[in-house]
């Protein structure tokens, strides 16, 4: 009764989703001419003539008394259209394309409406709502009001939020208490529903001092297996921090940040805030932000959190990650990234160092990226450690298709070890994003060649095709959950195959509003002979994932 119920609830929330875009459409539509009227610049007086000669004629009105003699007026041109094409319509009832075409301005209203879908950014300190400070602004969405409010002459303050339903129908690869290490292919199903609420507020103290803080509230219901770490986190402090602006000059600005704060470096595969997860991920420490015409340069150190459901998560006080994460902007096309990165788990006990470097551009319709690094240390028995991992990708736009489709193909590859758990370690990363939505592997003794087809058939519509090949880098070694604990707790050289096996995502992205969307997404996992051959695997089956995800940003 209660799935039936749960599906209804669903099917609920899908109706009133794709309900919003008609109506919203609709008001944006009008608002956009609206605009245009009202913001419209001077009129040429070429153009101004011809509106006055398309005007309908008025009646005749009583002669007035004479007035004094004046200049005869400039002769009014003749409209140059055919008169099959000329209209009776005022300029100010012309639609909104045709206002494009009369007035000038139109692509900075444009303009406009790309500044308002990207002013939410992965982390909300990120956010950018300068538009709002732009006197030819005249649109609103659900929140501007309580951004960029000046209290007096010397404070600038936002106020806004997040809230996010995503519904989970998870088959066969639920946790389960029965097998150790929780994840992978567990054979056990699972319904069920997250909520997350995150509120926040930036204030910004003149030119060199800021206060961020962001609250996060994660919950799950329905579940019939008790949620997992990053699905709850009841009312915690996600941000809370200090920026000081130390030197602002020519060359650049250096920002000191202290205090608990959300981490991305580069694409995410070692550090990320993890928005995927219900919870998200943040830290508590202190960074070191230089912003310069040709380098980027962020110096930090910082402690991952304890997550308690009910009562404030504190920082783990032996854990700590450290280190110098550069992005070299002097080239014309390209971006090259240059980073050390220290993790050290003393509770572990692990203490590793990663040297890597990202490159990534595009030239044409072609795009590029390669990533890699090397890995030294001490593994948690004492042994010395020795591990990298690379990541190659190359893609193209194809500008000219309907729906201007990109194609990408990767290769993944992250060492193993014939020890278990002293391959390589992926820190605290984006898994998510790159080695499949069904969250199975981690970024360890892995290796994952994959297609990725995305396209935009409408400008509200985004579509996304990712097809990935696993397999065991190393035989000897396991497979590794997202935790970095090995699957099922094999011990090594119990591998029957390398071959993994194979997962579909496919996902449909829809733009409701500028401030919301939609997300529909379904995933496939073929196994392979490794789950047929293997002794102590808990399932050897395939496995899927449908869900759907809600977003309103405030």
């Amino acid at each position: 009764m209660r799935t039936h119920v749960f599906n209804a609830t669903v099917v609920v929330l899908l109706v009133t989703a794709f309900g919003l875009p008609g109506v919203v459409t609709a008001a944006e539509e009008r608002q956009e001419q609206s605009v245009l009227i009202r913001k419209a610049p001077p009129v040429p007086a070429d153009l101004e003539s011809q509106r006055i000669a398309r005007l309908p004629a008025r009646p005749e009105s009583p002669p007035e008394p004479a007035a004094p003699a004046a200049p005869a007026p400039a002769p009014v041109p003749e409209a140059t259209e055919p008169e099959e094409e000329e209209s009776e319509t005022p300029v100010a009832l012309l639609s909104a394309d045709e206002g494009c075409a009369v007035y000038a301005g139109c692509e900075h209203q444009q303009s406009f409406q790309a500044q308002v879908v990207g002013a939410y950014k992965e982390m909300f300190f990120d956010n950018n709502f300068s538009y709002l400070e732009d006197p030819a602004y005249a649109d609103w969405h659900l929140g501007e009001n309580l951004k960029r409010r000046t209290i007096g002459d010397w404070m600038i303050v936002d106020v806004g939020g997040q809230y996010r339903l995503r519904n989970h129908i998870e088959r066969n690869f639920r946790f389960s208490p029965t097998v150790p290490n929780i994840g992978g292919l567990t054979g056990v199903d699972d319904d069920f529903l997250l909520h997350r609420t995150r509120f926040y507020v930036n204030s910004e103290i003149g030119d060199r001092v800021r206060f961020f803080g962001e609250m996060l509230d994660a919950r799950s219901e329905f579940e019939e297996v008790g949620p997992r770490v990053i699905e709850e986190n009841h009312t915690d402090i996600q941000n809370l921090f200090l920026d000081v602006v130390v030197a602002d000059g020519d060359r650049g600005k250096l920002t000191g940040r202290v205090g608990r704060q959300e981490v991305g470096l580069g694409a995410g595969r070692l550090i990320s805030p993890l928005d995927w997860a219900n919870t998200r991920r943040t830290f508590e420490g202190a960074r070191l932000m230089w912003q310069g015409d040709q380098w980027d340069i962020d110096g930090l150190w910082v402690r991952p959190l304890r997550r308690y459901i009910d009562r404030l998560d504190p920082p783990y006080q032996d854990r700590e990650i450290y280190g110098v994460y550069s992005t070299y902007k002097g080239m014309t096309r390209d971006k090259l990234e240059l980073y050390w990165l220290a993790l050290h788990y003393y509770d572990l006990p692990v203490k590793y160092d990663t040297i890597g470097s990202r490159y990534y551009g595009s030239t044409d319709n072609w795009l590029y990226e390669l990533e890699g690094g090397v890995q030294f240390g001490e593994n948690a028995d004492d042994s010395g450690h020795g591990a990298g991992f690379f990541t190659l990708g190359l893609g193209r736009k194809f500008d000219c298709l309907r729906g201007k489709p990109t194609l990408w193909s990767y290769y993944d590859w992250a060492s193993g070890d014939d020890t278990v758990s002293n391959g390589f370690h992926h820190y605290e990363p984006l898994v998510h994003k790159y080695l499949g939505f069904m969250d199975l592997f981690g970024r360890r003794n892995i290796e994952d060649a994959n297609l990725l087809l995305t396209l935009q058939p409408h400008e509200k519509l985004t579509l996304l095709a990712w097809y990935h090949f696993f397999w065991l880098q190393n035989g000897n070694d396991v497979p590794y959950n997202v935790n970095m604990s090995p699957f099922a707790n094999l011990p090594g050289g119990s591998a029957g195959s390398r071959e993994l096996g194979q997962e579909l995502d496919l996902t449909a992205t829809f733009l409701t509003s500028p401030h919301t969307n939609l997300l529909i997404g379904y995933s496939h996992f073929f196994a392979g002979e490794f789950y047929a051959t293997t002794p102590g695997v808990p399932f050897d089956g395939d496995a899927s994932f449908l869900y759907t995800q809600f977003t309103v940003n405030f």
